[in-house]
Formats: C-alpha cells, structure tokens, sequence
C-alpha cells in the first residue's frame, strides 16, 4: 500500500467518548483514496457511481452497501461532475473497540467479527434488498443529528441492530446458505410497501405460494393475520410521523395507507388508546417538560 494516501482520523469525528458518528454525504470528485484507522459501513441512498476499493473500480447504484474494515484504500465518485448525477451515501464510522463495547451488552454471534475485520478481503459487499438497512442508517443519522436525551444508549442499540441486519444478510447471501425464507421476502415486502394496498394474492405471488399457505406462514411468523399485521404496522408509522412531522392528520393518514380519513381516527383510537390529535399533544408535552428539566438540571448543575 502506499504511503503517500490520504488517512482520515477517527478522532476528527468523535464527538464524544462514544466513537461512532453518522453523517449523510453527497460524493463528490474532490476526496482523495484514503484509509482510515475506524470501520466504516457505507450505504448508497442514492443515485449511481463508482467505488474504487483496494485494487478494484465498482459499479454501485441505490441499495448497495460496504463494509471496510480499517486501512482499505477506497473512495466514491459519482458518474460524473453534472449536478444531475448525485451519488448520496450514508457513512457509519466506528472505532475498533466498539464491537467488543457492544458484546458486552448484547448477546452478539461469536462470528459476527469476520463483518468486520478484513480477514483474507478488503471489504465486504451486501444489497439492501428489503430496504431494512437505509431505515437503520436513517435512525442512526437522526439520533446523531438531533442529540437528543439518551441519544448515545439509542446509537448503540441502533447499530446492534445495523451489525445484526447486516449479518443475517451476508449469511443469507452466501452461496453456503439457503434461501431467503418465504415469509422474510413477503414481510421485507409489506415493510417497503405498507402504504399502498397490498392484497394477499399479490404478495403469495412473490413467492410463489398459495394464499391459504401464505395466511398460515404469516400467522407462524407474526402471531397475527396478514389484515391486523398490517394495521400495526400502519399505525406504529403514523405515529412516529404524528412525533416527527408537521403533517396534518389527514395527510399523514394519506401517507400510511388511508384514504378514509374517519376510519384512520377509528383505527388509530383502537390501537393506541386516544385520538391522532390527543396523541401528537399529549407527545408533545412530554418532551417539552423532559427539555425542561434537562434544562433546570443543568443550570443547578453549573
């Protein structure tokens, strides 16, 4: 390897003595190869482009993900200098010490360090096929952005679940393993699709199975019928919109799946206890008074 390439240093981007950092870039010609002293999980949110690995000049597009271990040569570039062609990656950077941090918390695979270390590879490559990784980028970046109270313990937890996905992923991928399981396809399905309205029948297709065998495999796998899965699901999005957005109600009813907007109220008071509006205030409140003692707490404290 040569000496004369660019080295980027964990403790730029340590923020505190947590060392993880999330950020959300657009790529750009002007980054040098580099190597890096930290690990880092790369996810390609969007458009198309190059990434130049080791000895290697890539094709990637959305959906793609990396895993490089510390001192792999590599960068991304996008198609071309145009404004036109965005390339847009997630980056997840992590000191080396964390998984051990992590395995103390969490019953982790004794294998899952071979995600991590380069061993006989300079990378690792995976396809985010069911959309389940840009949703734990996208928590990652948010909880690193907003800071929130807790933020760090959330951070953690987020990136189990990040190394876990990931894991399962390449197990999943690897010509040793079986086949996708027919429910995982049809639930990474619902997941990435829960808004539109979704029949029995289009998703026994994606298999193929029967409808009737597709009923039994979804009550197994969820303890629920497809109808009430999908309710659950609908409504547990529509609240973190109700916490995170500024929608209307109707609009976020829209969003989630419903275009009846009294049935959305009826549905959501079902599930939830209270009304869409009640929930958002009620919210609200709390977080306004955890600031405000957050707030008084750190005044008596200096």
């Amino acid at each position: 390897m040569s000496t004369n390439l660019f080295r980027l240093e964990g403790e730029y981007y340590w923020q505190t003595n947590l060392q993880l950092s999330v950020t959300r870039e657009r790529e750009r010609f002007f980054l040098p190869l580099h190597v890096h002293d930290f690990i880092e999980i790369n996810y390609v949110a969007e458009g198309k482009g190059h990434h130049y690995i080791g000895e290697e000049r890539l094709s990637i597009e959305q959906k793609d993900l990396f895993i490089i271990p510390v001192g792999t040569p590599h960068v991304y570039r996008p198609v071309s200098t145009d404004d036109k062609d965005e390339l847009i990656v997630y980056n997840c950077l992590f000191g080396p010490d964390m998984l051990t941090r992590l395995q103390r918390a969490y019953p982790l695979p004794d294998d899952i360090h071979y995600l991590l270390s380069g061993e006989g590879r300079p990378y690792l490559r995976l396809t985010d096929s069911g959309g389940e990784v840009r949703r734990i980028m996208e928590g990652l970046h948010k909880e690193y952005m907003l800071r929130q109270p807790g933020y760090e313990s959330f951070m953690c937890a987020h990136l189990t679940h990040l190394l876990l996905t990931l894991y399962r992923l390449h197990h999943l991928e690897s010509p040793s393993a079986s086949a996708y399981s027919e429910i995982g396809i049809v639930l990474d399905y619902v997941d990435a699709h829960f808004a539109e309205p979704l029949t029995l029948k289009e998703l026994a297709a994606l298999i193929p199975v029967s409808v009737s065998h597709l009923q039994r495999l979804f009550k197994t796998a969820t303890g629920q019928p497809f109808t009430e899965y999908l309710q659950n699901l609908r409504i547990e999005k529509s609240c973190s919109m109700l916490l995170q957005t500024g929608f209307s109600i109707a609009e976020i009813a829209g969003r989630v799946g419903y275009r009846d907007i009294k049935f959305f109220h009826a549905l959501f008071k079902k599930k939830t206890g209270m009304s869409p509006n009640r929930y958002r205030k009620r919210s609200q409140s709390a977080a306004l008074s955890s600031a405000l003692k957050d707030t008084l707490s750190f005044q008596a404290e200096h």
